[in-house]
């Protein structure tokens, strides 16, 4: 009887664990909220809100994609839940990354990033390098950078999307490739929402009801009560 109770607190203190690893996190911007799960963050690790609260970013420090032969990747998926207030909409939406890279006799490195809406087919985003990541001898930093549209966000309340990131590394010979993220974050632009413009019927409506009103006053004024001297 005591190994019986004593499993059913190990299942116990287990289950508890995984529901505390599982929290939800929110982190609370300048009229908006970002939400994700702990155990999503993968590679980025913590997230933190900007001092100017707009900007929630991650700083990995494992991130990296590290090859000294044939061609290597790191892929880290990332969800985030964004929420504006009452009383504002969505005007925009940008995303950063940063990193830096190393080459070494005929290594070669990529990176590639998409930003998706959830239960959407085509991406907000599809980002890669300008130019080749060809820099040889000496740490180089690369960034990748896209912005979305009011026009692509509507008039939602509620965004969740997924970024999909993945650091290539590859060489031949003695050759040596190395890439790393160090940066990642979404820049979130709000705006006042407009106030609601009256529906014209419902305007009319309103108007006829006054008059009506001011009708019906004037006629009972003029009525004289019964046993009154005329």
């Amino acid at each position: 009887m005591l190994k019986l109770r004593n499993a059913f607190l190990v299942l116990g203190l287990l289950s508890l664990v995984s529901v505390a690893e599982a929290s939800p996190i929110v982190l609370t911007g300048d009229h908006f909220t970002v939400t994700y799960e702990s155990t999503q963050t993968g590679l980025y690790k913590q997230g933190f809100m900007a001092g100017s609260l707009d900007t929630v970013y991650f700083q990995p420090n494992a991130f990296t994609a590290l090859s000294s032969g044939s061609q290597v990747s790191t892929q880290s998926l990332l969800n985030l839940t964004f929420t504006i207030d009452p009383g504002y909409s969505f005007a925009g939406l940008s995303f950063t990354e940063r990193g830096n890279y190393f080459l070494l006799n005929g290594g070669a490195v990529n990176v590639s990033a998409s930003v998706q809406q959830a239960n959407s087919a085509s991406p907000l985003l599809s980002l890669t390098p300008g130019s080749p990541l060809s820099s040889t001898g000496r740490s180089t930093p690369w960034e990748l950078t896209g912005a979305v549209s009011l026009l692509d966000l509507g008039a939602q309340q509620t965004l969740t999307i997924m970024l999909d990131n993945t650091l290539f590394a590859s060489s031949s010979g003695p050759g040596l490739g190395f890439i790393q993220t160090t940066y990642a974050g979404f820049q979130v632009v709000t705006r006042k929402a407009p106030a609601s413009v009256p529906e014209p019927s419902s305007v009319a409506l309103v108007l006829i009801g006054m008059v009506a009103a001011v009708l019906i006053g004037r006629r009972k004024v003029r009525i004289p009560l019964r046993g009154a001297r005329l």
